[in-house]
C-alpha cells in the first residue's frame, strides 16, 4: 500500500507528512513502526481517505520509565557539551547502538531517555491511498 498522510497530536501540532518525507510505502501486516495502522488500511483501495486514530499502544507505544537510564556525563565520549533535551547516538562497546535524549539532572550527571519521542501519545493520521499491490 502506498499512502499520502498527515500525523497530527491531539494538540492539532503536525509532526509528520508525506509532503515533508515523501509517500509511505508499507505492507499491511508486515510493517512494524506503527504496529496498529495496518489492521485499519484493509479494505481500502486507491483513492480512499481516513482519519485513523491511533492509541498510543497502537502508535509508538506508552511511555516507559524503565527506558531512562541516569549516569555520569563524564561516561559519555565528545567534547561536545550535551544541551538538555538534545538528542544523542549511543555506541555501546558492543557496537550497538541507540538514539535517546539527553536531559540535565545535575552538574555532572544526566538522564537518558530511550522512549520514541511520541511515546505515550495518541496519534491522529489522515491518509489518501495512492496504490494499493496485491500480494502474489
Amino acid at each position: 500500500v502506498s499512502l499520502d498522510y498527515d500525523v497530527l497530536l491531539d494538540s492539532g501540532e503536525q509532526v509528520d507528512s508525506s509532503e515533508a518525507n515523501g509517500p509511505l510505502h508499507l505492507r499491511v501486516g508486515e510493517w512494524r513502526a506503527l504496529p496498529g495502522l495496518g489492521e485499519k488500511l484493509i479494505g481500502l483501495h486507491t483513492g480512499d481517505e481516513r482519519l485513523i486514530r491511533l492509541a498510543p499502544q497502537e502508535a509508538f507505544g506508552d511511555w516507559d520509565p524503565n527506558a531512562i537510564v541516569t549516569m555520569r556525563e563524564s561516561k559519555l565520549s565528545g567534547n561536545d557539551p550535551i544541551a538538555d533535551g538534545m538528542t544523542l547516538r549511543i555506541e555501546t562497546q558492543d557496537g550497538a547502538s541507540a538514539v535517546c535524549r539527553a536531559y540535565r539532572v545535575s552538574e555532572d550527571r544526566l538522564a537518558l531517555d530511550f522512549n520514541h519521542p511520541l511515546a505515550g501519545q495518541a496519534l491522529t493520521l489522515f491518509v489518501r491511498v495512492t496504490d494499493v499491490v496485491r500480494s502474489a
